[in-house]
């Protein structure tokens, strides 16, 4: 897990302003803040025209004519301001204080709390199922600061800096970062000593490393390792999403019940891991990260319009 990699001038460049934003998120009002965020967020939606483009058509590869091109495009909007919000949320993060935390806590509600209780009595060790969707990074410090510990496995951020603070705000209250490159085993050290993790299995996947499934009823190339992990040390696979509320702060933090993948063959439980992470997307489709080129292995086609 090295984060040794010495900064250039252009990350400075990046990381400075970043840490005066977070100066002025603790001296602005949060209405004012997240205010702030939509505003950016429409900006970007009007100017970011490649952006825009790449979303609008998985929306529309996913959907078919279940939206006409106003609602895609208001669905496309919504989703832009949604992660403009959540970029200004995730800048007050940065040096995060437990005064902090708690006022960040206080506004995330826990739904299905249930579900994940009767998975760790019936099988001890947790892996949380979840995908780009919401404002994970909201999730990652309630569930880690007030449930369980856990470790969760991500791509390195390209700026060493920001990769910092964000290493610090987690680590300092309990969700370790563990790196893709080579994460793996001391994710598993980590499930056997007590230590939850949170899989993100929505992104897109190279033919190498995921296997053929549906999503959307499109075929995509899917990543197996929430399951295959499951499947191999007798873990609940627990399925846990963030929704933002109504009012600004506001997030709702869903637990629903364990997948029951136990005797299924890889490619029908992930299956079902999709489907499961489809439900999410079809209930609230505002706010899953529509950016990913998630069909490209099996539909290179549908980029190159």
């Amino acid at each position: 897990m090295n984060r040794t990699k010495t900064p250039a001038f252009s990350d400075y460049l990046v990381y400075l302003p970043l840490m005066g934003l977070n100066l002025l998120s603790r001296i602005l009002p949060l209405l004012l803040w997240c205010e702030l965020g939509r505003l950016f967020g429409g900006v970007v939606f009007l100017l970011g025209a490649p952006l825009r483009r790449i979303a609008a058509i998985n929306l529309k590869f996913a959907y078919g004519d279940e939206f006409n091109d106003p609602q895609r495009l208001s669905i496309l909007r919504r989703n832009f301001l949604h992660y403009g919000i959540g970029g200004f949320e995730w800048i007050r993060m940065f040096r995060m204080t437990e005064a902090r935390r708690q006022q960040i806590c206080q506004k995330i509600v826990i739904e299905g709390q249930e579900h994940l209780d009767a998975a760790r009595r019936d099988k001890q060790k947790i892996i949380l199922l979840s995908g780009h969707f919401g404002l994970w990074e909201y999730a990652t410090i309630k569930y880690a600061s007030e449930i369980n510990p856990l470790s969760f496995i991500v791509r390195r951020l390209e700026n060493p800096l920001v990769e910092q603070e964000r290493c610090f705000y987690h680590e300092r209250f309990g969700a370790r970062i563990l790196y893709k490159e080579n994460g793996l085993r001391e994710a598993i050290r980590g499930l056997k000593d007590g230590e939850d993790l949170l899989l993100l299995a929505d992104r897109k996947a190279n033919l190498r490393e995921g296997i053929p499934a549906q999503f959307f009823n499109h075929k995509t190339s899917t990543l197996p390792i929430a399951v295959s992990l499951a499947q191999k040390y007798d873990a609940a696979l627990v399925p846990m999403f963030i929704v933002r509320g109504e009012k600004c702060g506001e997030h709702r933090l869903i637990f629903e019940p364990a997948l029951k993948i136990d005797d299924l063959p890889l490619d029908e439980a992930v299956q079902l891991q999709n489907d499961c992470i489809e439900k999410q997307i079809r209930q609230n489709p505002d706010m899953w990260l529509w950016l990913h080129r998630k069909w490209k292995c099996y539909h290179k086609e549908i980029y190159r319009r």
